[in-house]
């Protein structure tokens, strides 16, 4: 999905159809694609919307309101799609070739104007934008082209030397940019598996161990990391890069403002899995993302349900141990944390608690105690008879339709 430059029209392919979607949620056809499985990239000129789809690239003028397949002799095909000084940006996939197009025309191909990424000898992955630049991604490198303002049947392109960078990326689509800077799920010659920020030039490891083992897990058992993906927006003064990765149990989104990392998931039957947002655009002033079920939905920060299923709010505590590691025998365990907003109805909010005496494998039965009804405000999020242990690790959780926020935790341990 793609929003125009001023946020007043959003745009969504789905299945073959591409589509304009109004502030209202009702949709317009505006012309069918060749394909009708995969990703999409879309990026938006003056007059004109590309979209491509690996193989076929598709025009869509905004004035005309038509819908055109390119069929320029100099379409070679493109994952991505970027934009630097009026040209659109393409790479042909497989290869380590990339071509850009006549200014502000996406049909008008030159079958000369192409340059081969030459730092190393890998395909290009993904071509994109930052800064009106090209950034050309490979699979174990990255090169920067700078606009040279070259005409006629020179290249306008020219390689910077000082931004020549060894890593590459284990997925086209996890290749996005936030506040001014280049985010990837990253490779090298070396291995695979970190999330990465170019700070100008150069490639930061942002991703931790825990967030690496998984995705290391996960290469191990087979996954296909070209179906990782990632967006980003920016919320309240946050920017957030959002990255599904194939056979993780949750989503991992990277806060740029505070540096942490944290989990976001759909709740099923009891267990945690990957978000269902895999898509974003911000228009009509509200963050709106779409996954594989066909449906648009509003990111809203005051909604205390995933769209009317459960939205499970979980935090697990560290461990709790004696460094002489002798047995506590533990007190009440409190949460300071909202209450006295209660259910819609009127109806008593709860929160559950329960605990592990073996580092997580397995825990005792959930507890629940009140978060108080509407205006209760004095009341005690609190558990009592708790026993004792070595070691011991703690886990909440709140799935009610109401505001769960946490302040802090304690407990006596003796």
């Amino acid at each position: 999905m793609r929003a125009n430059p001023g946020q007043t029209a959003l745009y969504v392919v789905g299945g073959n159809k591409f589509m304009h979607v109004a502030s209202d949620g009702t949709t317009r056809e505006i012309g069918l694609l060749a394909s009708r499985n995969g990703f999409v990239d879309m990026k938006f000129g003056t007059t004109q919307l590309v979209i491509v789809d690996g193989a076929n690239g598709y025009v869509y003028d905004t004035l005309a309101d038509t819908l055109t397949r390119i069929t320029a002799p100099g379409w070679r095909g493109s994952n991505r799609v970027g934009y630097v000084k009026g040209s659109f940006l393409f790479a042909d996939p497989a290869t380590g070739v990339f071509y850009i197009s006549a200014l502000e025309d996406a049909a008008s191909l030159d079958e000369l104007q192409f340059a081969t990424a030459s730092s190393s000898p890998d395909d290009i992955l993904a071509a994109v934008d930052n800064h009106q630049e090209a950034w050309l991604v490979g699979q174990v490198s990255t090169d920067v082209w700078s606009y040279t303002g070259t005409t006629g049947d020179v290249f306008p392109l020219e390689q910077n030397a000082g931004a020549v960078m060894e890593v590459g990326t284990l997925g086209a689509f996890t290749v996005q940019t936030l506040d001014g800077a280049l985010f990837w799920l990253g490779r090298t010659p070396e291995g695979s598996g970190k999330v990465y920020r170019a700070a100008g030039y150069t490639p930061q490891p942002i991703s931790n161990d825990a967030l690496e083992q998984r995705i290391a897990d996960a290469i191990e058992a087979g996954e296909n990391m070209n179906d990782a993906i990632a967006f980003t927006y920016a919320d309240r003064g946050h920017g957030f890069y959002w990255l599904q990765v194939p056979g993780l149990s949750t989503t991992w989104v990277f806060d740029t403002k505070s540096g942490q990392w944290h989990e976001r998931s759909d709740f099923r039957l009891g267990e945690h899995v990957q978000h269902r947002a895999k898509h974003h655009a911000y228009c009509y002033g509200k963050h709106i993302v779409g996954g594989d079920d066909g449906k648009l939905y509003v990111l809203d920060r005051n909604a205390n349900t995933n769209a009317g299923d459960p939205l499970a709010r979980d935090r697990i505590s560290p461990h709790y141990a004696k460094p002489t590691l002798q047995k506590s025998v533990f007190g009440p365990f409190e949460l300071d944390c909202i209450v006295g907003k209660g259910r819609p109805g009127g109806a008593e909010a709860r929160v559950m608690m329960r605990y592990s005496d073996d580092g997580g494998t397995s825990w005792s039965r959930w507890r629940t105690t009140t978060l108080g009804r509407i205006g209760e405000t004095q009341a005690k999020a609190l558990w009592t008879r708790n026993g004792s242990a070595f070691d011991r690790v703690w886990h909440v959780r709140c799935l009610d339709d109401v505001a769960f926020g946490i302040v802090s935790a304690a407990v006596q341990g003796q």
